[in-house]
């Protein structure tokens, strides 16, 4: 596999050259990757270097060969995902479509701009195979009639070989073709009964060859070629354990006890939701959701550069009822494929009226950042991202629902497994510029110190009791980061968020603001239209009373509400202000790090005015250029008149994307960053600052 580093950003934060000896940085997880400078396209080969999940692909042809899944049998789609994997590890060339597609057969490469050979073109898709031939070492022989779960031990055979799993009539048909591979391995010879022998034999006799950052659980019987193709690109094993049966999750744990939290992915889905996700959870290793996910190794390779959107500064505190509603699925990469699509454009009209809280997957940073920068391109002021449950793939820290093979629990339990699942956690957040999670379902204090700790561009999270745990409660950790139970999760229903609101605001007693954070359940009736209706109704009951706010401004005000330390640039009262007038200063304070000041000027000085004295305790500037040229010498200081200015930190030397400061707590109004060395071109670039204060 070829690597090439030079294509990404990979980092390693913190902060050098301190002069001031007030001030602590914060610890940063290793490798952590932060969306500037912008990722290079690469011409030929995979990008899979360590700190990031998931395999990085070069950019695809154009045009691309492209053929309908439904124009396959179930073993030619198996075949022929494997085939796109091995031909797209070079350069993505294969492009599979489904017809049957929420979002409609070719929206997607349309939307990336990616040109397709019409498939009308090969009078049999066993053409593809003879095209790319030369790319291709051999088959893997299995027979799926002794049992389906050969197809899985296939898949896995063939990624490792650089083969293709085939059975005897696919394998036929391409003799018939003309192709003459010759067979590497053949799998009809063995003689195991149950899947639980199959899998046992992958284990013994391949998994040591297989990459262990990746497993694909996928269905035998019914995911014929989704995500297969990522799997045969890196050598990933494909398994499918049921871990309601005893020795079924025994062996799987085996397999993820061999992988590494903060490394590892499951790319797929189980036999059930909860047993599968909690048996992962127990490492620390989180799934994304993926057994209708189409076509990874081609998104792979689409354009990098995350368009993360402007945050709009945030309402005056007010005394009054805030809510949150926060739109399940988005952990589910193959639902922003699919249905969030639909549900996103049909919403056209309702977006941009009242605050939605989509939840989003961190993995399409990887997997998918076309899809990604869709949703960031089209979002309004009101649509705020956040990720899905619980971070960087969906992880169940702890299970409030009581199922067969998932009991109540704590199954995150080993700190370690629990930090290095953050630290990855942080990574993607820093990447994605995601700033609130919801957890599934709850997190024990370690957990929730491990979230503080390693998540330090978390403003909050919101935790949940589906039913059997009503202890889970809301909490503040370290006096920053703040975990918020749902006051209903999953709702499904109009009359049952309603209802409750209803309740809650009449038992309100109006003496400080209240806050008020649901989830609805995107599957069922409450559309984003439903939302803006909900929050009609309310401001017709509760005139001026209620406002529905975005996730990021729900943590700000919360905190600012109980005189905590909250991110004072998004205050609608800052200004900033510059030494260089053609500079722009507010694009350090927009939430984004698209936009840039920049200035050529010798000894620039950025500054900050919050209207008002607060006790200022923390300072995350991100940087904006290479890491060569980052603004290298600069002061950071502070003022109650602007006159005289106290410098709380300073630093030399410095070549680190973001620098996170904590100091002692000190009263001022201003801020400025002083820049004596802006780098290597002598141009200072700053693209967000970010200041934590409470009154």
């Amino acid at each position: 596999m070829k690597q090439e580093r030079h294509c990404l950003s990979i980092l390693v934060i913190g902060l050098a050259g301190w002069c001031s000896c007030i001030a602590t940085h914060a610890a940063f997880p290793e490798n952590a990757y932060i969306p500037y400078p912008a990722v290079e396209s690469m011409d030929e080969g995979i990008s899979w270097p360590k700190g990031q999940a998931l395999p990085i692909f070069a950019k695809p042809a154009s045009p691309l060969d492209m053929l309908v899944v439904q124009d396959l049998s179930k073993d030619e789609q198996i075949t022929f995902s494997a085939l796109q994997g091995l031909v797209n590890r070079k350069q993505p060339r294969i492009l599979l479509l489904d017809r049957r597609s929420d979002e409609g057969m070719t929206t997607w490469p349309e939307t990336a701009g990616l040109a397709l050979r019409d498939a009308d073109e090969l009078d049999s898709p066993y053409e593809l195979i003879e095209k790319y031939e030369g790319e291709i070492k051999g088959v893997v022989l299995y027979d799926p009639e002794k049992n389906p779960h050969y197809r899985n031990l296939a898949g896995t055979v063939a990624g490792i070989k650089r083969a293709l799993p085939v059975t005897s009539d696919v394998y036929e048909k391409m003799k018939q073709q003309g192709i003459e591979l010759p067979v590497s391995t053949n799998l009809t010879r063995l003689e195991l009964d149950s899947s639980l022998e199959i899998y046992e034999y992958l284990y013994e006799n391949y998994w040591d060859q297989c990459d262990k950052r990746l497993i694909v659980s996928a269905g035998p019987g019914h995911d014929f070629h989704h995500t297969r193709d990522i799997a045969a690109a890196v050598g990933a094993a494909v398994v499918w354990l049921d871990n309601r049966e005893p020795a079924e999750r025994d062996l799987m744990r085996k397999f993820f006890g061999d992988m590494k939290a903060g490394e590892a992915i499951v790319l797929g889905w189980y036999t059930t939701e909860r047993s599968g996700i909690t048996t992962a959870s127990e490492f620390g290793i989180g799934t994304l959701p993926a057994d209708f996910f189409m076509s990874g190794s081609v998104y792979a390779g689409t354009d990098h550069t995350l368009r993360i959107p402007k945050v709009p500064k945030m309402p005056k505190l007010e005394n009054k009822v805030y809510v949150a509603v926060f739109i399940s699925d988005g952990d589910n990469i193959q639902y922003c494929q699919h249905a969030m699509r639909k549900i996103w454009d049909n919403a056209k009209r309702s977006r941009g009226k009242v605050a939605l809280n989509w939840t989003i997957s961190p993995g399409l940073a990887d997997i998918a950042p076309c899809i990604m920068n869709y949703y960031y391109d089209q979002a309004s002021d009101m649509d705020c991202f956040t990720t899905g449950p619980s971070g960087m793939g969906y992880m169940m820290p702890c299970n409030t629902l009581d199922e067969p093979g998932a009991p109540v629990a704590e199954y995150t339990q080993n700190p370690d497994h629990m930090d290095g699942y953050a630290r990855l956690t942080e990574t993607y957040l820093q990447r994605t510029g995601l700033r609130v999670m919801t957890i599934w379902d709850n997190a024990s204090p370690m957990q929730r110190k491990s979230y503080e700790r390693h998540g330090r561009n978390l403003y909050g999270a919101t935790v949940q009791n589906f039913r059997d745990v009503p202890s889970v409660e809301s909490s503040v950790e370290n006096r920053r980061l703040r975990f918020e139970k749902l006051v209903i999760p999953y709702a499904s229903t109009y009359e049952h968020i309603h209802g409750s609101l209803l309740h809650e605001i009449e038992q309100w007693d109006g003496r400080s603001p209240l806050f008020l954070a649901y989830q609805i359940d995107i599957w069922g009736e409450m559309k984003p239209h439903r939302i803006v209706d909900l929050a009609r109704a309310l401001d017709k009951q509760f005139p001026g009373k209620a406002e529905f706010v975005r996730a990021d401004h729900y943590f700000n005000l919360q905190q600012a509400a109980e005189r905590l330390p909250y991110n004072l640039s998004m205050a609608p009262d800052t200004l900033a202000f510059s030494s260089d007038p053609n500079a722009d200063s507010d694009a350090v304070i927009d939430g984004t790090p698209t936009t840039l000041w920049t200035t050529a000027n010798k000894d620039a000085q950025l500054g900050f005015d919050f209207g008002a004295e607060y006790r200022l305790s923390r300072c995350v500037i991100r940087h904006a250029g290479a890491p060569d040229c980052n603004t290298r010498d600069f002061a950071v200081s502070v003022s109650t008149d602007r006159r005289k200015w106290k410098t709380i930190a300073a630093f030399r030397g410095n070549s680190d994307n973001v620098t996170d400061v904590e100091f002692p707590m000190v009263s001022a109004r201003y801020l400025k960053i002083t820049v004596f060395d802006a780098g290597q071109d002598a141009r200072t670039r700053i693209a967000d600052v970010e200041i934590f204060g409470r009154p």
